[in-house]
């Protein structure tokens, strides 16, 4: 998708198509508006006072043009209620808009920022969440992420009438690092498990770093057995490929002691072991998403290396498949974790938090000094948020509160639930330092107590995306399958925490 910038108005454009933007009240939210409404003798204004169009979120009116301006197409967009509109509604509403004139098979679009959210928010950020909505609102995924769609929006005319040629320079670029990285990690996300294992995850990560500045160590299993890894190898024994751990390593402070360290849960297969999984309507796909987490740290760091924020940042990456054979551990087994922790397996569906706990734990012995870990942990937080929210877990309120203010300027909803002390008797053993599964109480809860145990005082967060990292449909920004989840939130954790 091809970019153009100018500083002519939406109605001298010659394109297929332009986007313009109302409320709910019937008002129109830039003068661009005003310009077209009346340069079509106000027949926008009577059909908005008809409720032809509402302007409610989500709606795209298609308004075909009678050669009043050089666009044969208005796609009148709402953005609803006055008082609600922010970014993450403009991004959405661009989204749809942006879908729509894909689907009619449309090449050419125009939009413009709007006054009313350009005096309200700062340039670049409004700049940012148009670029992102259309980026990421027009994805597919596709095997070959470089083929061809039949349907393709090839340039987007961006006027900035209004706003600074270094902001919208800036905005265009963070736009498209944001979403390309959050395409990056819905592609890998997407692909099956014939086509994603441990071995080419790391294959991926290591062609990322070939075009980034980027550092990378792939341990295998023998190593990883040699280093006291052992959660790690055991989880995968079941499996015909071996387990890797990935590291990336990102030094833009080279000057800091500072180590934001990024965990992602990378099981590319997870049928349940001795628990085969069983009875959840997106079973299908979770199976072979369990390791979003993983593409989601893939993603923010492709991102970092190329923003390069005054930060260090370390990802790592535990990648292995969870299979079925007469070698994989059982019920009643102790595992020894790396650091020394050992854990009684009681449920071998839950063994995926033993392998983010390996994660945080080669993290902290790298030296990351704050960490962040995203996994597809548990199916309970689905139950309680749907697709709407992801759940976050924090040891440390003011971490919590700086991943919480990144989540919001990315426009990603994550709700943070407690972890009273009271929930630490669930994962008490006899036989171990704790068990790996405390029953269907609190599930989701559990698993954040149970990582808890390995990052010790180390500030940390942990972020289970079951629900969000997937979408059953279109919905603004979100197109049906993968979704990205985190991505942005990481990237911006990292360009504002560090």
């Amino acid at each position: 998708m091809d970019w153009k910038i100018t500083k002519e108005s939406l109605s001298s454009l010659a394109v297929d198509a332009i986007v313009v933007f109302h409320s709910k009240e019937r008002e129109f939210i830039h003068r661009d508006a005003r310009e077209i409404d009346r340069a079509w003798k106000y027949q926008i204004s009577k059909q908005i006072a008809e409720d032809e169009i509402t302007g409610r979120l989500g709606e795209v009116k298609v308004l075909h043009n009678e050669e009043r301006i050089p666009s044969p197409r208005v796609l009148m967009t709402g953005l609803g209620n006055l008082e609600r509109i922010n970014l993450s509604r403009l991004r959405n509403a661009v989204a749809i808009a942006a879908r729509k004139a894909k689907t009619m098979g449309l090449k050419q679009l125009g939009v413009s920022c709007p006054s009313y959210m350009v005096k309200r928010y700062n340039s670049v950020d409004v700049v940012q969440a148009i670029v992102e909505g259309i980026e990421l609102g027009t994805y597919r995924y596709h095997t070959d992420p470089t083929e061809e769609q039949e349907k393709k929006l090839e340039t987007i005319w961006l006027s900035t009438r209004d706003i600074s040629d270094k902001a919208v320079e800036i905005g265009v670029e963070r736009g498209r690092i944001f979403a390309q990285a959050t395409n990056l990690a819905r592609y890998l996300t997407q692909e099956p498990a014939n086509r994603l294992n441990p071995e080419s995850l790391a294959d991926y990560a290591e062609k990322i770093t070939e075009k980034r500045k980027l550092s990378i160590q792939i341990l295998e299993k023998q190593e990883l057995e040699r280093r006291g890894l052992h959660a790690l190898a055991a989880f995968s024994k079941g499996s015909a490929y071996e387990p890797r751990m990935i590291v990336l390593s990102y030094q833009g402070a080279p000057d800091s002691h500072e180590v934001l360290g990024l965990v992602g849960k990378g099981v590319t297969f997870n049928n349940g072991g001795f628990h085969i999984q069983k009875g959840h309507h997106l079973l299908p796909r979770l199976l072979h998403m369990d390791m979003a987490g993983a593409a989601a740290v893939l993603g923010a760091m492709d991102a970092i290396s190329l923003l390069e924020p005054h930060c260090n940042v370390i990802a790592v990456i535990p990648a292995c498949e969870n299979m079925l054979d007469e070698h994989v551990h059982v019920l009643g087994d102790t595992i020894q974790t790396f650091g020394g922790k050992t854990v009684e397996i009681v449920h071998t569906d839950t063994d995926g938090r033993l392998v983010l706990a390996e994660g945080l734990v080669y993290a902290k012995y790298l030296g990351a000094t704050k960490l962040v870990d995203v996994a597809t942990l548990t199916s309970t937080v689905h139950n309680t948020f749907g697709h709407e929210a992801s759940a976050m877990m924090t040891n440390d309120p003011e971490w919590g509160k700086e991943l919480l203010r990144a989540s919001q300027i990315a426009g990603e909803r994550i709700y943070e639930l407690p972890m009273y002390e009271e929930y630490e008797e669930l994962l008490e053993s006899e036989v171990a330092d704790l068990k790996n599964f405390g029953g269907w109480e609190a599930n989701s809860i559990q698993g954040g107590i149970f990582l808890k145990h390995f990052v010790n005082e180390t500030p940390w967060v942990h972020i289970d995306i079951t629900g969000t990292a997937i979408s059953p449909k279109e919905k603004g920004v979100f197109v049906q399958g993968a979704t990205g989840s985190t991505v942005r939130t990481l990237i911006q954790l990292a360009m504002h925490a560090c």
